[in-house]
């Protein structure tokens, strides 16, 4: 996704969600480099979650969780009319699953429980996590619901930490956390801050 592109989504639905763009920007950088990764691994069985490197032909076990996220992946596979097992998401995590999809890295489960508000907001029937504004809307939406549009270092730091671990943000995710913080400073005053002259 061009810089000048993601910026101009992240301060649309900034608008609407209160989430500062920049931090918005950082979090879809270190999710995903603005979309250049998103997923290196192919899901070829649909009961157990295994499958593939879709580079590489090499075996993943637990690529997406069973019971929560392939019913839903497949429901959107249906929608969108995409072949589920030639769709890259995410391998498997140290300690957790993959099947992670599109720019913003959303779980289909997670996915799911959006995509109603995404289409919404976006005025279209379906939201499609690979289309880089409906990840964008995606990812605002769910900051501001961590409390991210409060503002303020503290409150996006948190807002980042349970993007990441979910409940286990108070010890796996503080290291994400700050790294977003970190892009987020680096985007804010040598990206965002010359283009609008300040």
């Amino acid at each position: 996704i061009p810089f000048g592109t993601a910026l101009q989504y992240a301060n649309e639905v900034g608008k609407k969600t209160g989430v500062r763009p920049a931090f918005l920007l950082a979090i879809l950088t270190q999710e995903s480099n603005l979309g250049e990764n998103v997923g290196q691994c192919l899901v070829t069985d649909f009961v157990t979650g295994d499958g593939v490197g879709k580079n590489t032909g090499t075996p993943f076990s637990g690529i997406m969780k069973p019971g929560r996220d392939i019913p839903p992946f497949l429901e959107l596979a249906k929608k969108l009319g995409f072949d589920a097992r030639s769709r890259p998401v995410s391998c498997p995590q140290p300690g957790g699953y993959g099947g992670a999809m599109g720019p913003s890295q959303f779980i289909p489960s997670t996915w799911a429980g959006y995509a109603a508000r995404i289409a919404t907001a976006l005025g279209v029937t379906v939201a499609d996590p690979w289309l880089p504004k409906h990840a964008f809307a995606a990812s605002s939406l769910y900051l501001a619901d961590l409390g991210a549009s409060a503002g303020g270092y503290t409150a996006e730091h948190t807002a980042a930490a349970k993007y990441y671990a979910g409940s286990g943000w108070q010890t796996r995710g503080m290291g994400y956390a700050t790294s977003v913080m970190n892009h987020a400073k680096n985007i804010q005053e040598n990206m965002i801050n010359p283009l609008e002259g300040l």
